[in-house]
């Protein structure tokens, strides 16, 4: 502790890289009131012009954020710590990699507290309509900022929708929100990794779910574009999830051959642990900014591109025991489009090849595979299926009249 509050106070950059390791370690698990203090300092030593190293050190901003979440909210300061932080990057000259942690951290945080920050929303999202409209060189960074609004929209539809239509697009009375829409749909192939396409469906599915006459008008301009657009996500999502699969399988099979050490770690192993975690975060997005530099604008097919460098900073709709699935909230939103709202729905379906037809269905049924296995999953996490006495019928009627 005593060292980091050196290093801090006297700026010894350094040993910036090693210091970060250490508070990503002793946060990992738990924040002690003297590591909250330690937030606090690192806000100071920001503030003195130390706005580059805002990606090295975003693996323990995020630990503050979602570590103890309740902690976090209690005192306001934190809040307000993390937001200024961010703000500060994607207001400066700091580069798109610092720009680009800055918005993933305020997605996390929109994501992490649904419900619970509505003061501080609005502020979120001026700042990140506000970068939009400043030029942006990587695909990267305007998918991020996106995504925020995304994370907006699914945070409170009504609320995101209310401050575009305040918001004018500059040197311009229209509103953002047709511009918002329309750049979204055009920016499809440039989700990648499971959690942004996740947020892309979820986010169309929110306004699709909104209850008629509430949507935004400027949603019929580009209508006709939803669903090719989800199914392009929706194949991504798929190579993602295979992808992820065929990682855990592997990784499993290796350490199937490992001798079990049931030994308990002592301090020193937990930490060297936890700080090899850190270095794999930034080892991940060293290597996403070199196939950023390599790459062309060609659609990903390698698996090894299926993961983004922020892909590890998790969020709750990345949890395994999340029951937000975006394939059954599609399918859901459609089937009562279907029912509710007859004239958006052929309005979304009319333009459909019959290729894209059949891979709607296919969709629909990847997400009846995943009810049933998340059911079987539930059924037996619960010790097993519960036989009920249930009186048979003598006789059936397949078909014709009941």
């Amino acid at each position: 502790m005593n060292v980091i509050v050196y290093i801090i106070q006297h700026d010894v950059s350094e040993f910036f890289e090693e210091m970060f390791t250490l508070i990503y370690s002793l946060t990992s698990s738990q924040i002690t009131p003297k590591m909250w203090g330690v937030l606090s300092l690192l806000y100071d030593a920001f503030q003195r012009d130390n706005i580059e190293c805002f990606s090295e050190v975003m693996p323990c901003l995020h630990n503050y954020v979602t570590v103890d979440p309740g902690a976090f909210l209690a005192d306001p300061k934190w809040l307000e710590i993390i937001f200024n932080m961010c703000k500060m990057v994607l207001n400066s000259e700091s580069g798109e990699d610092n720009e680009v942690h800055a918005a993933k951290l305020l997605e996390v945080i929109l994501l992490q507290f649904k419900g619970l920050i509505d003061n501080v929303v609005p502020l979120v999202v001026q700042l990140i309509l506000h970068r939009l409209f400043r030029e942006i060189k990587t695909t990267e960074l305007r998918t991020m900022c996106l995504q925020v609004v995304i994370a907006a929209l699914y945070y409170n539809p009504v609320m995101l929708l209310n401050l575009l239509n305040c918001t004018p697009v500059p040197n311009s009375n229209a509103s953002i929100t047709g511009h918002f829409l329309k750049q979204w749909l055009n920016d499809s192939d440039c989700f990648l990794g499971l959690h942004d396409r996740k947020m892309f469906v979820l986010g169309l599915c929110t306004i699709l779910n909104l209850p008629n006459g509430t949507r935004p008008p400027e949603l019929n301009e580009i209508a006709k574009d939803v669903l090719p657009s989800l199914i392009l996500v929706f194949k991504g999502l798929k190579r993602a999830y295979e992808s992820r699969l065929k990682e855990e399988e592997e990784e499993e099979a290796d350490n199937g051959g490992e001798v079990e050490d049931n030994e308990v770690e002592d301090d020193e192993d937990v930490i060297d642990n936890e700080g090899d975690e850190y270095m794999r975060h930034l080892e991940k997005a060293a290597k996403a900014d070199d196939a950023e530099d390599d790459s062309d604008d060609d659609e990903y097919e390698d698996d090894d591109c299926e993961e983004t460098a922020l892909e590890g900073y998790e969020t709750l709709l990345d949890k395994d025991d999340c029951p937000v699935e975006e394939y059954q909230i599609f399918k859901a939103v459609m089937e009562s489009l279907q029912h509710s709202d007859i004239n958006l729905y052929q309005f979304l379906t009319s333009c459909l090849t019959e290729e894209q037809k059949k891979e709607i269905d296919e969709i629909f049924r990847l997400a009846e595979q995943k009810r049933a296995a998340a059911e079987s999953k539930r059924i037996e996490q619960a010790g097993g299926y519960n036989f009920k006495n249930v009186q048979i019928p003598t006789s059936f009627c397949f078909g014709g009249a009941q």
